[in-house]
């Protein structure tokens, strides 16, 4: 079943019930919704109009835990709020649920005829969901070929994308790796393949492991389109557990599908520095400056690449260290740096004495790049900053 059986479904069952009914995915983003207009709600119009389901009402039915309900239940209404009450009908295989059948309530009473009815309409979902499934689980298997580098998997992957005309195999790509803590609820896996990771004219293929969420992407120029990862990642957050991290990882543009291998390792690596600095959700190996080269190393030769004297500085004052690569990372502007530590000018200029007694005077270039190359280093290393 496409899009427009699906929306055939919930239109058929709300005239059969008469009252308004919406279909969403695992991440709570609307799939389809029946016409109606003499019964509505804050959030019902919020939905319809922003066509995606914003984090304030998913906070809102969060205390309700629908990723764990098996049955239909009623959600009371909140007159402070304009919210009418709201019947959910979870659409559930192998505990995990794939969707919500939502129905739009005059009242909390719900009648036998209006649950069969109700029912009905989503064990016919159901069976689109699990065909939905199937074809995923296609997709995945011919990403994780691409992806590979064994010449015989890659070969066979091409031709079954020539084969089926889906994605174009003589366009450029790359590849986006999405992990983090988050990653492992069911819920957080299903709507990565809802969610629309490249701007609207570029094909996208995408792959889901237990491990990470892979998508190959064509683009016509270099420009990947960073609102469409930041506002598909948020997609999945919103589903997340408060507090839980997905990072994703951007590899560079590459030939085409054939050197899908080559921006995979990328995105892998530049994934991996997105989960050490907190404040770079999304890493793009195209600008990772000195990450691009400290990745690659083994851990040995990693803890090899640190300055005795940034590890010193580390393990004696790291206070200073912090001081050393806000100065670095800011290019020495001295308002921004002490705005940024949330410290005095006068204060910054006697710490940066302070650090070239440790032997790094922060006026030299050189010194410069040794701090940054050190502290990503081990930050890498998972030993910076200090917990």
């Amino acid at each position: 079943m496409d899009a427009a059986g699906r929306e055939r479904t919930v239109t058929r069952l709300a005239a059969e019930i008469d009252l308004p009914v919406v279909l969403e995915d695992a991440a709570q983003q609307p799939i389809a919704y029946s016409p109606h207009d003499d019964l509505t709600d804050a959030i019902r119009r919020e939905t319809i109009l922003r066509r995606s389901t914003s984090e304030v009402v998913v906070d809102h039915f969060r205390a309700y835990r629908l990723a764990e309900q098996d049955r239909p239940f009623v959600i009371p209404g909140d007159d402070a709020r304009e919210v009418l009450p709201r019947l959910c009908v979870p659409i559930r295989h192998q505990e995990v649920n794939l969707g919500y059948l939502w129905v739009l309530l005059r009242s909390t009473e719900v009648t036998a005829a209006q649950l069969a009815a109700a029912d009905e309409a989503r064990a016919t979902l159901l069976r689109s969901f699990l065909a939905e499934d199937r074809v995923r689980e296609s997709e995945t298997d011919t990403v994780l070929d691409l992806i590979s580098g064994d010449p015989e998997r890659g070969a066979t992957a091409l031709t079954d994308l020539e084969a089926r005309g889906t994605f174009p195999t003589g366009q450029r790509c790359r590849v986006l790796v999405c992990v983090g803590q988050a990653w492992e609820h069911p819920a957080v896996r299903a709507s990565f393949w809802g969610a629309g990771w490249a701007p609207p004219g570029q094909d996208q293929l995408r792959a889901v492991t237990e491990r990470e969420g892979i998508v190959v992407v064509t683009a016509g120029s270099d420009h990947l389109g960073a609102t469409s990862v930041e506002a598909a990642l948020a997609r999945l957050r919103a589903v997340a557990s408060e507090g839980e991290r997905l990072v994703v990882g951007v590899g560079s543009m590459v030939g085409g599908p054939a050197q899908a291998p080559r921006t995979y390792r990328q995105a892998r690596l530049a994934v991996r520095v997105a989960l050490t600095e907190p404040d770079l959700p999304v890493a793009s190996w195209d600008r990772l400056g000195t990450y691009r080269y400290l990745t690659q190393l083994p851990r040995e030769l990693l803890a090899d690449a640190v300055d005795d004297r940034v590890e010193r500085l580390v393990e004696e004052a790291p206070e200073l260290a912090v001081t050393a690569e806000a100065y670095v990372r800011q290019a020495g502007a001295i308002t921004t740096v002490a705005d940024a530590l949330h410290i005095h000018r006068t204060t910054l200029y006697y710490r940066l004495r302070t650090i070239t007694g440790h032997g790094l005077d922060l006026s030299r270039g050189e010194d410069r790049t040794v701090v940054d190359v050190g502290l990503q280093a081990l930050r890498l290393l998972g030993r910076w900053p200090p917990l």
